[in-house]
């Protein structure tokens, strides 16, 4: 399996104490975010295929994804996720999983994730958020992802597996877009999703990451609740 970590963001959310480093090198448990997330990819898989995509404060990072595919993101500070993924298009070759670098997940989540299932959607079905990314399921089987829709099952967790089929289908459907011209910079890739969904060759089963050890950095107050959680082994999300 090939992996791609995304790690090109600002961290925006994050204020000002954690402004002039990556998010994914803050430290929980002795060891940077990054670190973690590539010793249990590693663990899970030993001939792992890793890639990642840097952008902000990339020399910082460098040092810790030694052994990976590195592809940048030039205009990190001006775009958002799918100018991300479409600077990593070639990387989309075989099957894929595709993980936000903002994901912290206990080795126990880890293993499992990185194990199930050609085509996966994690979620957490603990939030129910209209406001979030959100992910329907039906019958085991992600049927609708997306914003502002009812009847969802949780919110996305920022993992994502593709079948080989998959991966090709969501590289050309995000290519189209982009060389269609008019892209909003900041889009997400719910326009991919949409298409992917609704092709009868893929089935993407629904991976709930609820109180299995899954957390998200997105705000200071998620690392301190996260390195409480990690200090007593809690498995209670720091969403």
């Amino acid at each position: 399996m090939r992996y791609l970590v995304l790690l090109a963001g600002m961290g925006r959310r994050m204020g000002s104490e954690y402004a002039r480093r990556p998010k994914c090198l803050i430290d929980v448990g002795g060891e940077p975010l990054v670190a973690r997330l590539l010793r249990q990819i590693r663990a899970a898989d030993a001939y792992a295929d890793v890639h990642v995509v840097l952008g902000f404060q990339s020399h910082a990072i460098m040092p810790w994804v030694r052994g990976c595919e590195v592809v940048l993101n030039p205009f990190f500070d001006i775009t958002g996720i799918n100018a991300s993924l479409w600077f990593a298009r070639a990387s989309f070759d075989r099957a894929l999983t595709i993980i936000h670098g903002d994901v912290v997940l206990s080795d126990a989540l880890a293993a499992d994730l990185f194990s199930v299932a050609p085509s996966l959607v994690a979620y957490d079905s603990s939030v129910r958020d209209p406001l979030e990314i959100n992910v329907a399921v039906d019958a085991g089987r992600v049927t609708r992802f997306g914003v502002n829709f009812e009847g969802y099952a949780g919110a996305y967790a920022g993992i994502l597996k593709l079948s080989a089929h998959a991966a090709r289908g969501f590289a050309d459907t995000l290519d189209d877009r982009v060389r269609r011209g008019f892209n909003e910079p900041r889009t997400y890739y719910f326009f991919v999703m949409r298409r992917l969904i609704a092709d009868p060759g893929i089935r993407f089963a629904a991976f709930d990451v609820a109180r299995r050890g899954y957390w998200e950095v997105d705000r200071p107050e998620d690392v301190v609740r996260l390195r409480r959680a990690l200090a007593g082994d809690g498995l209670v999300a720091a969403r």
